[in-house]
């Protein structure tokens, strides 16, 4: 592993970037000529090549038919003028990437011109019109985030085309365009740029990449080690602050997807032009793991899982991951990406794309493989993290549930501690609202976040966990939040069992929360796989406990009675309550309350423990929502008023089918004939269940000592548990 110290000495005593100058002629970037030679000579007999270069050339094509316009900028986010800057370095990209392929000096030609009129816009730019509400302005766009974004791909764009450009039109793109608007970025826009964030991320690459580009040895020591060049900011803190030493992303997997690209693809610039520096070793090899943890981090339709502020129906298929993929194959030579790769059906025409084509060819069509894990967060590993528990069943497919125990993800992070996710197949079982955001849309405020998505989607109310007096873990206030993680108590990854504990004592100043999830595939049934939750409440004091669970598809059937409320009103007042229309109630009384949906083609059961206490309810999202942003989606909340402790106990399975062509229907019915708290005291918890025809089985928790060492032996009735380690689960007597 190369040290921090290393890449000081390196910046500062062997800053060659190979002799390269503002007059070099030759691409510095992530596509070389001898590789654009290549793509050229390979692409006809080479299928992703030939797809990729396809793909740009029809882009590249299409704009070649129009004048080169260049708006002033008026618009937010999915206006006219907005939309038509980003289509603008998409297009000179495309362009730039034709011309080193194919010689055709229209597209070079076009970029020229295209700069050529940049350059005389952009030095008269004041702020835009349009400012995003706590976020910097820019000048081209309502937020610098897209101004860095635009230079990150226009400067690739012009290091492709530079030598075909004449001297004096050269100098004025570099001195009026890429130098006012790198000194924007990084010197006017100076807290954005040393900020240790997906914005941060994105300044710094772009400004990195005009400096190689342009043979500016200040603007790289700026973007590697920030403004002061000292080490506290820049490329390198982001990559030893944003990622945990497993490769996850403090913000959660719909940011990490977004930013990995210029983390990626800088890195790859510092390879071509200071190789010396060892980028891809840094932090033993982080970017290979931000890159595959991040794979592993969708589910079977290929989207990545919705946490935080993601925007749902994101997959692997995006842009970002075709170079990171790429990039990352180049560079560590993983055969386990190749499957995702040939997937997308493209590569990206670099360098590495050219690497990761020949590769594919050789290799025959796999499937990518995700696997059961447990990935840690924190720059040190010590801030929680997320469980991804996945087990194959009988449908050819898999049951996945994702436990996440992680750190608050900064701005973008959602009050949802000790939250689960649980797909099965191509089914979303228990969702997660994601963001109340229609991106670049305009009509819904620009295509800005909704308030809604405050009031509404970062609530605790809006996830799978508990909720306490109707008030968000933290108080909803992200300051609070960012104190403190989850801790990890223990986890045990078998073939029969996949199980994680976590703790949270700091959402709620007086209630300590744990939960324990465990995925199971019994003897009786190895290919039925499902989910025993036990989630755990204790306080001095009385409070309402409120267990959600976000369910879609239609209710079939209940073990309980319930009055349908033909008022629709809110089921309170804040915290995201005052979003939800309470539908139905009913009080199931002691025993346990099994409700059953239905989810495309499959039945549904979560049956839990219940008292005399325990009310039950169905809400629905749209009260208080007057210009409908908010999506219409569904949730059964467990109420457990008045109590200090309490165990919710659920048990929650996939079952039967419907064959809507043969209009069948097989075990509509949950099998859970039994589910019961068996004992309980300070040290240890233990829970029966049986399913119908089949044994009764005992789940034993420790409370106390959850050491993989430590022995544990319990009487229960006539039977006598004995056991090392954290759990046990064993056939009851």
């Amino acid at each position: 592993m190369m040290q921090f110290v290393n890449f000081t000495v390196a910046l500062f005593t062997a800053f060659t970037m190979q002799a390269r100058s503002a007059q070099q002629e030759l691409p510095v970037l992530i596509l070389s000529a001898d590789a654009a030679r290549d793509i050229k000579s390979e692409k006809s007999t080479d299928a992703l090549l030939e797809s990729s270069f396809q793909y740009s050339r029809r882009k590249a094509d299409e704009v070649l038919k129009h004048p080169v316009t260049v708006p002033l900028p008026e618009d937010a986010g999915g206006g006219y003028t907005h939309e038509k800057h980003k289509r603008n370095y998409a297009d000179m990209y495309h362009a730039a990437l034709l011309f080193s392929i194919t010689g055709d000096k229209a597209y070079s030609g076009f970029v020229g011109e295209m700069l050529l009129a940049y350059a005389r816009l952009y030095p008269k730019l004041p702020l835009h019109p349009m400012r995003k509400e706590n976020h910097p302005a820019g000048k081209l766009f309502w937020q610098g985030l897209n101004e860095a974004v635009w230079l990150f791909y226009s400067i690739q764009a012009y290091d492709l085309v530079k030598h075909e450009i004449r001297r004096k039109d050269r100098d004025r793109i570099e001195k009026e365009l890429f130098r006012n608007m790198v000194r924007f970025i990084s010197v006017d826009s100076y807290e954005t740029f040393n900020k240790i964030h997906n914005h941060g991320t994105w300044a710094v690459a772009a400004v990195g990449m005009a400096g190689y580009v342009l043979g500016d040895k200040d603007m790289v020591e700026r973007a590697v080690r920030g403004s002061e060049k000292d080490g506290k900011t820049g490329f390198l803190k982001q990559l030893d602050e944003l990622f945990s030493p497993d490769g996850y992303y403090s913000e959660g997997p719909y940011y990490q997807r977004y930013a990995i690209l210029p983390f990626m693809v800088f890195a790859e610039a510092i390879a071509q032009n200071q190789p010396e520096l060892g980028i891809f070793e840094y932090r033993d090899n982080l970017l290979h793991k931000a890159v595959t943890t991040l794979l592993q981090l969708t589910n079977q339709n290929n989207e990545f899982y919705p946490i935080n502020d993601a925007i749902k129906d994101k997959t692997y298929f995006s842009e970002e991951l075709i170079f990171a993929t790429n990039i990352a194959y180049e560079r560590y030579k993983d055969a386990d990406l190749l499957p995702v790769i040939r997937q997308t059906g493209r590569v990206s025409l670099t360098n590495a794309g050219l690497i990761t084509a020949r590769a594919v060819s050789r290799t025959e069509g796999e499937t990518y493989n995700r696997i059961p894990m447990l990935i840690k967060d924190g720059s040190r590993g010590d801030q929680g993290g997320v469980a991804l528990l996945r087990m194959p069943n009988a449908s050819g497919t898999r049951l996945d549930a994702l436990f996440k125990f992680a750190s608050q993800g900064m701005g973008h992070g959602h009050f949802d501690r000790l939250g689960i996710l649980l797909y099965d197949g191509d089914n979303e079982v228990l969702s997660d609202y994601g963001a109340a955001r229609f991106l670049n849309v305009e009509a819904k405020d620009g295509g800005r976040y909704l308030k809604e998505n405050k009031s509404y989607a970062k609530q605790s109310i809006a996830h799978n966990t508990l909720v306490a007096d109707e008030t968000s873990h933290y108080q909803g206030k992200v300051s609070e939040g960012s104190k403190n993680a989850p801790e990890l108590l223990f986890s045990d990854f078998r073939e029969d069992i996949l199980i994680v504990s976590a703790r949270e004592n700091n959402a709620y100043k007086d209630v300590n929360m744990t939960r324990t999830v465990a995925m199971i595939a019994m003897e009786e049934a190895p290919d039925y796989p499902f989910l025993l939750d036990i989630f755990e409440a204790d306080s001095d004091t009385p409070h309402q406990y409120d267990l959600n669970f976000r369910y879609p598809g239609q209710l079939m059937q209940t073990s309980f009675p319930y009055q349908r409320d033909q008022t629709l009103s809110a089921m309170g007042k804040n915290n995201g309550y005052q979003h939800l229309f309470k539908m139905a109630s009913g009080k199931p009384g002691k025993g346990q309350a099994t409700f059953t949906w239905l989810e495309g083609k499959k039945f549904y059961s979560i049956t839990t423990l219940t008292d005399e206490d325990t009310e039950l309810f169905f809400t629905q999202t749209g009260a208080h929502d007057p210009h409908f942003n908010l999506r219409t989606e569904k949730s059964y909340l467990i109420r457990q008023s008045g109590a200090k402790t309490h165990v919710f106990v659920s048990l929650i399975e996939p079952h039967g089918s419907f064959d809507p062509q043969l209009e069948t229907v097989q075990n509509p019915d949950s099998e859970v004939e039994e589910l019961r708290l068996v004992f309980e005291d300070e040290d240890y918890l233990v829970v029966s269940f049986r399913f119908r025809n089949r044994p009764a089985y005992l789940m034993a928790l420790c409370r106390g000592e959850t050491d993989e060492d430590g022995l544990h032996k319990l009487q229960i009735g006539e039977q006598t548990l004995s056991w090392k380690g954290a759990y046990l689960l064993t056939r009851k007597q």
